[in-house]
């Protein structure tokens, strides 16, 4: 194995929720792509870093435009995920995915995430084939509904047991009939 298919395979071990970078394009398409590299930074500010590929047409779309929104994916948007995250394609989202309430002037919000985070760049770095951007958190949307978080492991989408399947597990576990 190469150095680089190393570190795909160490990083294919740490789980995540999936997140989907929403932005609008320079002809105003409300468009995502899946991001693997994002992560808080800080309560206050709050802010966080999101590494996206100075290769990709979000990047040029972010660089430009200075703003962005995270959506932290529900189990239930493993098709959103899939779409966003085929490189080389349009990333333009589907109109059923949208929430229909968010305001006009803000970044795609998607129908169904845990929660939608609208961000201004406050700066960004270069960093080998990556920018690493630095959003300053100027809104926070969080979905009322509990729903399970759709998460990344192993190169698979999967999802964490739901509290019914919690509870039967211990009570199995306890010695449970």
């Amino acid at each position: 194995m190469t150095e680089a298919d190393l570190f795909r395979e160490a990083f294919r071990r740490h789980a995540a929720t999936v997140s989907v970078v929403t932005y609008l394009d320079g002809d105003g398409v409300r468009s995502g792509m899946t991001a693997t590299s994002m992560c808080s930074l800080s309560a206050a500010p709050a802010s966080l870093l999101v590494c996206i590929s100075r290769e990709t047409r979000a990047h040029a779309e972010i660089s430009q435009r200075g703003r962005f929104g995270v959506d932290l994916l529900s189990v239930v948007q493993k098709p959103i995920a899939d779409y966003c995250s085929h490189a080389g394609t349009p990333k333009g989202l589907r109109e059923a995915w949208l929430a229909t309430d968010a305001e006009p002037e803000a970044t795609p919000r998607l129908r169904d995430s845990l929660a939608h985070l609208e961000c201004a760049v406050d700066t960004s770095y270069v960093a080998y084939s990556h920018s690493v951007f630095v959003g300053l958190i100027r809104a926070v949307w969080l979905n009322p509904k509990e729903t399970p978080p759709l998460m990344y492991h192993g190169g698979l989408y999967g999802q964490l047991e739901s509290p019914t399947e919690r509870a039967e597990r211990f009570h199995w576990e306890l010695g449970g009939e």
